[in-house]
Protein backbone atom coordinates (compact mmCIF):
# COMPACT_ATOMS: atom_id res chain seq x y z
CA UNK A 1 0.00 0.00 0.00
CA UNK A 2 1.62 3.09 -1.20
CA UNK A 3 1.57 6.43 1.40
CA UNK A 4 -0.34 9.20 1.69
CA UNK A 5 -0.14 12.70 1.79
CA UNK A 6 -0.90 14.37 4.65
CA UNK A 7 -2.50 17.81 5.74
CA UNK A 8 0.25 19.03 6.54
CA UNK A 9 1.75 18.54 2.52
CA UNK A 10 4.31 15.52 3.43
CA UNK A 11 3.88 11.84 2.94
CA UNK A 12 3.37 9.60 5.71
CA UNK A 13 3.69 5.91 5.47
CA UNK A 14 2.65 4.96 9.19
CA UNK A 15 1.02 6.51 12.05
CA UNK A 16 1.81 5.18 15.87
CA UNK A 17 -1.27 6.89 17.70
CA UNK A 18 -1.33 6.44 21.44
CA UNK A 19 -3.72 8.03 24.11
CA UNK A 20 -1.72 9.43 27.29
CA UNK A 21 -3.41 9.83 30.66
CA UNK A 22 -1.46 10.39 33.95
CA UNK A 23 1.77 8.22 32.94
CA UNK A 24 4.36 10.88 34.06
CA UNK A 25 6.75 7.86 35.31
CA UNK A 26 7.04 6.07 32.22
CA UNK A 27 5.67 8.18 29.29
CA UNK A 28 9.11 9.30 28.41
CA UNK A 29 10.47 5.77 28.10
CA UNK A 30 7.60 4.60 25.85
CA UNK A 31 7.97 7.52 23.30
CA UNK A 32 11.83 6.48 23.34
CA UNK A 33 11.02 2.76 22.70
CA UNK A 34 8.37 3.97 20.03
CA UNK A 35 11.27 6.47 18.30
CA UNK A 36 13.76 3.84 18.44
CA UNK A 37 11.75 0.66 17.62
CA UNK A 38 9.38 2.12 14.78
CA UNK A 39 9.97 5.65 13.60
CA UNK A 40 14.03 5.36 12.97
CA UNK A 41 12.80 2.11 11.03
CA UNK A 42 10.50 3.14 9.02
CA UNK A 43 11.07 6.21 6.78
CA UNK A 44 7.67 8.37 6.76
CA UNK A 45 6.30 7.81 9.96
CA UNK A 46 5.06 10.07 12.66
CA UNK A 47 3.64 9.59 16.22
CA UNK A 48 0.47 11.17 17.08
CA UNK A 49 -0.08 11.57 21.02
CA UNK A 50 -3.31 12.69 22.60
CA UNK A 51 -3.34 14.17 26.36
CA UNK A 52 -6.48 13.17 27.78
CA UNK A 53 -6.42 16.30 30.49
CA UNK A 54 -3.87 14.24 32.36
CA UNK A 55 -3.23 16.02 36.23
CA UNK A 56 -0.04 15.14 36.39
CA UNK A 57 3.30 15.82 34.95
CA UNK A 58 2.33 14.34 31.62
CA UNK A 59 1.86 17.13 29.88
CA UNK A 60 4.90 18.98 30.00
CA UNK A 61 6.91 16.01 28.99
CA UNK A 62 4.91 15.43 25.84
CA UNK A 63 5.46 18.62 25.19
CA UNK A 64 9.58 18.61 25.65
CA UNK A 65 9.63 15.12 23.53
CA UNK A 66 7.66 16.69 21.13
CA UNK A 67 9.99 20.21 21.04
CA UNK A 68 12.74 18.02 20.36
CA UNK A 69 10.94 15.03 17.25
CA UNK A 70 9.14 16.80 14.39
CA UNK A 71 7.94 13.28 14.18
CA UNK A 72 5.95 13.54 17.06
CA UNK A 73 2.81 15.46 17.16
CA UNK A 74 0.89 15.91 20.62
CA UNK A 75 -2.59 16.88 20.71
CA UNK A 76 -4.77 17.75 23.77
CA UNK A 77 -8.17 17.15 24.63
CA UNK A 78 -10.54 19.84 25.58
CA UNK A 79 -11.66 17.63 28.74
CA UNK A 80 -10.80 14.52 29.90
CA UNK A 81 -12.77 12.12 27.43
CA UNK A 82 -11.79 8.61 28.15
CA UNK A 83 -9.29 6.38 26.34
CA UNK A 84 -11.81 4.80 23.56
CA UNK A 85 -12.55 8.65 22.71
CA UNK A 86 -8.72 9.31 22.65
CA UNK A 87 -8.07 6.42 20.30
CA UNK A 88 -10.31 7.51 17.72
CA UNK A 89 -9.50 11.09 18.01
CA UNK A 90 -5.52 9.99 17.06
CA UNK A 91 -6.22 8.17 14.52
CA UNK A 92 -8.57 10.69 13.02
CA UNK A 93 -5.69 13.25 12.93
CA UNK A 94 -3.18 11.22 11.93
CA UNK A 95 -2.21 10.30 8.13
CA UNK A 96 -0.56 7.21 7.72
CA UNK A 97 -1.29 4.63 5.45
CA UNK A 98 -0.88 2.63 8.11
CA UNK A 99 -2.24 2.63 11.52
CA UNK A 100 -0.13 1.39 14.92
CA UNK A 101 -2.02 1.48 17.60
CA UNK A 102 -0.02 1.18 21.17
CA UNK A 103 -0.95 2.73 24.54
CA UNK A 104 1.05 4.41 26.80
CA UNK A 105 1.43 1.86 29.81
CA UNK A 106 4.90 0.54 28.91
CA UNK A 107 3.12 -3.27 29.28
CA UNK A 108 3.97 -4.44 25.46
CA UNK A 109 7.65 -4.57 23.98
CA UNK A 110 7.59 -2.17 21.25
CA UNK A 111 10.71 -3.89 19.76
CA UNK A 112 8.23 -6.70 18.19
CA UNK A 113 6.65 -3.89 16.13
CA UNK A 114 8.78 -5.61 13.18
CA UNK A 115 6.97 -8.77 13.79
CA UNK A 116 3.65 -6.93 12.99
CA UNK A 117 4.80 -4.45 10.45
CA UNK A 118 6.59 -7.44 8.70
CA UNK A 119 3.22 -9.35 8.06
CA UNK A 120 1.26 -6.58 6.55
CA UNK A 121 1.77 -6.99 3.08
CA UNK A 122 -0.69 -9.78 2.79
CA UNK A 123 -3.38 -8.45 5.78
CA UNK A 124 -5.71 -5.23 6.30
CA UNK A 125 -5.25 -6.21 10.07
CA UNK A 126 -1.86 -7.94 12.05
CA UNK A 127 -3.00 -8.04 15.76
CA UNK A 128 -0.69 -8.21 18.70
CA UNK A 129 -2.24 -11.24 20.78
CA UNK A 130 -1.24 -11.27 24.27
CA UNK A 131 -0.47 -15.07 25.12
CA UNK A 132 0.74 -14.59 29.24
CA UNK A 133 -1.47 -11.11 30.18
CA UNK A 134 0.46 -9.95 33.21
CA UNK A 135 -2.26 -8.02 34.82
CA UNK A 136 -4.70 -8.44 37.60
CA UNK A 137 -6.66 -11.36 37.76
CA UNK A 138 -10.16 -9.14 37.15
CA UNK A 139 -8.84 -7.74 33.49
CA UNK A 140 -8.05 -10.80 32.56
CA UNK A 141 -11.63 -12.10 33.37
CA UNK A 142 -12.22 -9.38 31.52
CA UNK A 143 -10.32 -10.09 28.37
CA UNK A 144 -11.49 -13.62 28.67
CA UNK A 145 -15.60 -12.09 28.51
CA UNK A 146 -14.54 -9.79 25.55
CA UNK A 147 -13.03 -13.49 23.68
CA UNK A 148 -15.98 -14.95 24.19
CA UNK A 149 -18.03 -12.29 23.07
CA UNK A 150 -16.04 -10.60 19.80
CA UNK A 151 -15.80 -14.43 18.45
CA UNK A 152 -19.46 -15.28 18.93
CA UNK A 153 -20.38 -12.43 17.06
CA UNK A 154 -17.55 -12.99 14.07
CA UNK A 155 -17.99 -16.30 13.87
CA UNK A 156 -14.52 -17.21 14.48
CA UNK A 157 -12.31 -17.21 17.34
CA UNK A 158 -10.79 -13.91 18.39
CA UNK A 159 -8.17 -14.26 20.83
CA UNK A 160 -7.52 -10.21 22.29
CA UNK A 161 -9.31 -8.51 20.28
CA UNK A 162 -8.54 -5.19 22.69
CA UNK A 163 -5.04 -5.56 23.09
CA UNK A 164 -3.21 -2.07 22.46
CA UNK A 165 -0.89 -3.44 20.13
CA UNK A 166 -2.52 -3.66 16.21
CA UNK A 167 -1.32 -2.47 12.86
CA UNK A 168 -4.45 -1.20 10.86
CA UNK A 169 -3.98 -0.02 6.91
CA UNK A 170 -5.99 3.03 6.44
CA UNK A 171 -8.62 2.01 3.79
CA UNK A 172 -9.86 -0.48 6.65
CA UNK A 173 -10.43 2.14 9.06
CA UNK A 174 -11.53 4.25 6.85
CA UNK A 175 -14.08 1.28 5.63
CA UNK A 176 -15.28 0.88 9.06
CA UNK A 177 -14.96 4.50 10.62
CA UNK A 178 -18.91 5.35 9.92
CA UNK A 179 -19.93 2.64 11.67
CA UNK A 180 -17.81 3.09 14.93
CA UNK A 181 -19.12 6.29 16.87
CA UNK A 182 -16.71 8.81 17.71
CA UNK A 183 -17.18 8.33 21.99
CA UNK A 184 -16.97 4.55 21.44
CA UNK A 185 -15.02 3.48 24.82
CA UNK A 186 -13.35 0.33 22.93
CA UNK A 187 -13.23 1.27 19.39
CA UNK A 188 -10.38 -1.17 19.16
CA UNK A 189 -12.96 -3.84 19.62
CA UNK A 190 -15.63 -2.63 17.07
CA UNK A 191 -12.64 -2.34 14.36
CA UNK A 192 -11.39 -5.95 15.02
CA UNK A 193 -15.17 -7.19 14.92
CA UNK A 194 -15.58 -4.84 12.25
CA UNK A 195 -12.95 -6.13 10.08
CA UNK A 196 -13.82 -9.95 10.70
CA UNK A 197 -17.12 -9.51 9.66
CA UNK A 198 -16.46 -7.31 6.17
CA UNK A 199 -14.75 -10.14 5.07
CA UNK A 200 -10.87 -7.92 5.52
CA UNK A 201 -7.85 -10.42 6.37
CA UNK A 202 -6.76 -10.10 9.82
CA UNK A 203 -3.77 -11.86 11.06
CA UNK A 204 -2.56 -12.65 14.75
CA UNK A 205 0.70 -12.74 15.91
CA UNK A 206 2.05 -13.16 19.50
CA UNK A 207 3.47 -10.37 21.70
CA UNK A 208 5.32 -9.70 25.19
CA UNK A 209 3.13 -8.80 27.96
CA UNK A 210 4.47 -6.67 31.23
CA UNK A 211 3.16 -6.15 34.24
CA UNK A 212 2.80 -2.46 34.88
CA UNK A 213 5.60 -0.88 36.53
CA UNK A 214 4.73 2.59 36.48
CA UNK A 215 1.84 4.69 37.75
CA UNK A 216 -1.61 2.64 38.55
CA UNK A 217 -4.77 1.88 36.28
CA UNK A 218 -7.47 4.53 36.38
CA UNK A 219 -10.14 1.86 35.95
CA UNK A 220 -11.28 0.64 39.43
CA UNK A 221 -14.11 -2.05 40.08
CA UNK A 222 -16.80 0.20 40.13
CA UNK A 223 -15.59 2.02 36.66
CA UNK A 224 -14.66 -1.68 35.39
CA UNK A 225 -18.50 -2.72 35.94
CA UNK A 226 -19.43 0.35 34.16
CA UNK A 227 -17.03 -0.25 31.21
CA UNK A 228 -18.01 -3.54 30.36
CA UNK A 229 -21.62 -2.78 30.33
CA UNK A 230 -20.64 0.07 27.97
CA UNK A 231 -19.00 -2.00 26.03
CA UNK A 232 -20.92 -4.87 25.73
CA UNK A 233 -23.95 -3.27 24.74
CA UNK A 234 -22.26 -1.18 22.11
CA UNK A 235 -20.66 -4.02 20.79
CA UNK A 236 -23.59 -5.63 20.49
CA UNK A 237 -25.15 -2.90 18.67
CA UNK A 238 -22.25 -2.67 16.19
CA UNK A 239 -22.86 -6.63 15.44
CA UNK A 240 -26.22 -5.72 14.46
CA UNK A 241 -25.49 -3.14 11.56
CA UNK A 242 -25.58 -3.93 7.98
CA UNK A 243 -21.31 -4.38 7.30
CA UNK A 244 -20.60 -3.75 3.96
CA UNK A 245 -18.07 -6.32 2.50
CA UNK A 246 -14.37 -4.24 2.13
CA UNK A 247 -12.30 -4.53 -0.81
CA UNK A 248 -8.29 -4.43 -0.39
CA UNK A 249 -6.94 -0.94 -2.15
Amino acid sequence: MPAVATRRGSVTQLSVVMPVYNEAAGVRDVIGDVVKHVLDHVPDSELVIVDDRSTDETGAILRGVAADDVRIRVLLNGTNVGHGPSVRRAIDESSGAWIFHLDSDGQVDVSEFGLLWSRRERSDLVLGVRVARRDPFVRRVLTRLTRVLVSALARRRVRDANAPFKLVSRSLFEHLAPSIPADAFAPSILLVLGAHRCGATVTEVPITHFPRRHGRSTLHLRRLVIAVWRSTAQTVRFARRACEPYARA
